[in-house]
């Protein structure tokens, strides 16, 4: 088990569904979890699958040659799990250790790291003893597969309406579930990339001591492993019993089998609706391993959930961006109808939704709003003497430079119809509102666009303003009836000016 396992509750299912008696502790906590095989082998009630050390050293274990007790500090068990390093006296072979519970033989296989897993297997046979032989191993086999059944029940529960951004980690689990039923080395997940010529190992479970080569395995030809591509896609199956038996055509493939120490090896090709989306496969590194079909069975059942479950939530990820694609296009359809088309600034229907909106939210704050309308001067005349493509190009320059002038958050600038603007001004002061109208008539005076049928040979603009602050009552018409008080009365007073209306001067917006 990685020292990276993270301890979820489907993590502990997987492990309690396991045929064989397993043991788990993290070094850096008390706590050691034994599954419900654990529990049956060491005599312990079914309802104490949380253990402490405590627990561990009331179990006697003997030594199988003297029939001793072993010590405290000879108990393998006890040395692994309160994360001590195993003495080359007590391990005497790496993976493999023999004790005697009560009248029967256990063998202890150890995984140290950042944890400890520790698989406790009874031996079925003790010299001298006369079994039926097929009666004990339809025994094994059936309570095998009734295991099994169980661990692939979980593993479903699991992966059915997984989230994508969990995904990764119920794979991993589902990895290492197999590789420690299955007594595997290695246990992988290959996808296959979109035009299937090239595939990349994802995701992968190792057993300590084994060596990972997942960084090797990225972006891996079809042109590197041809016969294992072949068979994969012809068979949906690649079973190797003895590396060193592949035919002669299999010459790359024997030299990265090699390469990664792998003495046998079975891969199952994961399917979805007819596609083959890559596959799952166990490495034997320590032995080599005859292959059977139950091995075979179960491969492929892991590897067609795994695969099914990719491909829903590829299906999900795909609907979630065509739905976000057609949300967003629906935003920008929004947007473009919002816009005046020759100007791009906001158009008429824009300008009435937000200052519908301002009304509401200054009545809420109780804060004042003001309003400007604008107006270009004299603009028929200017369409008639220098034509309607000039007279839109002044247009365009003229709401560019109205835009540039605003800075303040919420003030919006929009074309009201024809050559005239209206720009909304939230939480104003008589102050800001005054300093803003003169900016705007300087910005389109700095312009410097000829005008010769205007008074003063230039093109300039009239602006008319009103400030209140509104209450619950205020509607938008009442407001843009001020505000064109005020432009028609500096339309009046001789244009290229800015008014007020009601007076502002006092400093105070009317109510």
């Amino acid at each position: 088990m990685p020292a990276e396992q993270k301890e979820t509750p489907h993590f502990w299912a997987i492990i309690d569904a396991l045929p064989v008696a397993v043991l788990y502790k993290d070094t850096a906590k008390p706590q050691i979890f034994a599954n419900k095989q654990a529990l049956l082998l060491m005599g312990l009630p079914s309802t104490e699958s949380v253990l402490t050390l405590t627990d561990i050293r009331r179990i006697e274990l003997l030594d199988p040659d003297s029939q001793e007790a072993l010590s405290l500090v000879q108990n393998p068990l006890l040395l692994a799990l309160s994360g001590s390093v195993l003495q080359q006296s007590v391990l005497l072979a790496p993976s493999q250790i023999k004790l005697q519970l009560d009248a029967r033989l256990i063998q202890l296989s150890f995984t140290l790291s950042n944890s400890v897993l520790i698989t406790l297997t009874r031996e079925q046979h003790k010299p001298g003893e006369q079994l039926k032989k097929t009666s004990v191993q339809h025994t094994e086999e059936m309570e095998e597969a009734l295991a099994f059944d169980k661990l692939i029940s979980l593993i479903s529960a699991e992966l059915i309406n997984v989230q994508p951004e969990k995904l990764d980690n119920h794979i991993e689990d589902a990895l290492s579930a197999l590789g420690e039923f299955c007594h595997a080395d290695r246990s992988y997940v290959f996808l296959f990339h979109d035009d299937t010529s090239m595939m990349s190992n994802t995701h992968e479970w190792v057993r300590s001591g084994v060596s990972s080569h997942q960084d090797q395995l990225q972006n891996v030809p079809e042109s590197a492993l041809p016969y294992f591509w072949r068979v994969l896609q012809e068979e949906y199956i690649f079973a190797v019993s003895d590396v060193q038996q592949l035919p002669l055509q299999a010459v790359l493939e024997k030299q990265e089998f090699e390469s990664e120490d792998i003495q046998s090896v079975l891969c199952a090709a994961m399917v979805s609706d007819d596609q083959l989306l890559g596959f799952v496969g166990c490495d034997m590194v320590a032995r080599k391993r005859a292959w059977t079909a139950s091995d075979i069975r179960r491969l492929k059942l892991v590897g067609n959930m795994i695969g099914n479950t990719i491909q829903n939530i590829n299906y999900r990820l795909s609907l979630q961006q065509v739905q976000q694609e057609l949300v967003q296009a629906n935003a920008e359809l929004q947007e473009l109808a919002s816009r005046d088309g020759l100007t791009g600034i906001a158009n008429r229907r824009k300008f009435d939704t937000l200052l519908q909106q301002e009304l509401h939210r200054s009545a809420r704050q109780q804060q004042p709003l003001g309003l400007i309308m604008i107006d270009i001067d004299y603009f028929k005349r200017y369409n008639d003497y220098y034509g309607h493509l000039a007279g839109d190009d002044v247009l365009k320059q003229v709401a560019q430079q109205l835009q540039q002038v605003l800075k303040r958050e919420g003030e919006v600038v929009a074309r009201y119809g024809g050559e005239e603007f209206a720009i909304v001004v939230p939480a104003c002061t008589a102050e800001s509102l005054h300093q803003l109208l003169d900016a705007l008539q300087d910005r389109v005076k700095q312009l410097g666009i000829a005008h010769q049928q205007a008074p003063n040979q230039q093109l300039t603009i009239s602006l008319g303003a009103s400030l209140i602050e509104p209450d619950k009552t205020t509607t938008a018409h009442q407001l843009i009836q001020l505000a064109d008080k005020a432009l028609y009365q500096a339309k009046a007073a001789g244009r290229n000016q800015a008014k007020t209306f009601p007076p502002v001067a006092d400093g105070k917006a009317q109510s």
